[in-house]
């Protein structure tokens, strides 16, 4: 037999041409673009300060449970280069939720993600809000969101910029690949700068112990929510919601091989 899983209807397709094999407890959005030579991003279990909140899904849905205040913190770290990926807001208890960009992985227990472990954190809440942590600076957002809303991501360390989009929409008219001009962007502080450690990490927070949330991440290797559409970046890997911006890249080995 030779199971080569291309088929998502079908994963237990014998490609040899035998009998196929019976899936169990697999679906389509179970299908993964990862591979033993090209590894993606997903959410850091190691990252044990938070051992409040549950990971599956491939380490790609995270659960913080009502009653606690937590945070948690991707895999790979970036320090240059241009970099997509999607979030879905599953089950949440309401507002002060937030998904965004860490300058390091945790440090210490049960802080949210304004902790002052961070000198630099830059995320976009659900009432609608751009919020820098360091000076608890906000800037108003056009929308807010809630469950069933999938969030696109883009991070320019080029130009020391972010973006975000709700629902395949860049918020503030904003422009990914408008470069230095950072048309609707956050602005970040460079990695040069001696505050920061030098990587930025994915994010995602629970801000408040009255409101726990579920957060499904999709970096393109294997989503934990289902993907409709099948959009890559311009080096064909990923599988994403929606189109990457051109001059982003998935969160992958090979992509920080060549751009990070």
């Amino acid at each position: 037999f030779y199971l080569d899983f291309e088929a998502s209807d079908n994963l237990g397709n014998d490609a040899n041409g035998g009998t196929d094999w019976t899936e169990t407890s697999l679906a389509a959005a179970d299908q993964a673009t990862d591979t033993p030579t090209n590894n993606f991003c997903t959410m850091n279990t190691l990252d044990n300060e938070y051992v409040d909140a549950t990971f599956s899904e491939g380490n790609n849905q995270v659960v913080i449970a009502s009653g606690i205040k937590s945070y948690a913190t991707a895999t790979m770290g970036v320090s240059a280069g241009k970099w997509y990926w999607e979030v879905e807001l599953g089950a949440s208890d309401g507002n002060d939720q937030s998904y965004g960009i860490a300058d390091r992985v945790s440090t210490s227990a049960n802080n949210d993600v304004y902790g002052v472990d961070y000198p630099a954190n830059y995320v976009y809440e659900t009432q609608g809000r751009f919020v820098e942590s360091e000076t608890t600076n906000t800037d108003d957002a056009p929308d807010t969101y809630t469950s069933g809303d999938v969030m696109s991501f883009a991070l320019d360390l080029d130009n020391d910029k972010i973006y975000y989009a709700k629902n395949g929409t860049w918020q503030d008219s904003g422009d990914p690949t408008s470069g230095a001009t950072g048309t609707g962007a956050q602005d970040i502080k460079g990695t040069a700068d001696a505050d920061t450690s030098g990587f930025y990490f994915p994010v995602c927070s629970s801000e408040t112990t009255a409101r726990g949330a579920t957060w499904q991440f999709n970096f393109g290797g294997c989503s934990a929510f289902t993907v409709s559409s099948a959009n890559q970046d311009a080096d064909g890997y990923g599988n994403f919601e929606y189109a990457v911006p051109s001059g982003f890249y998935a969160l992958c080995t090979k992509n920080l091989a060549e751009y990070g």
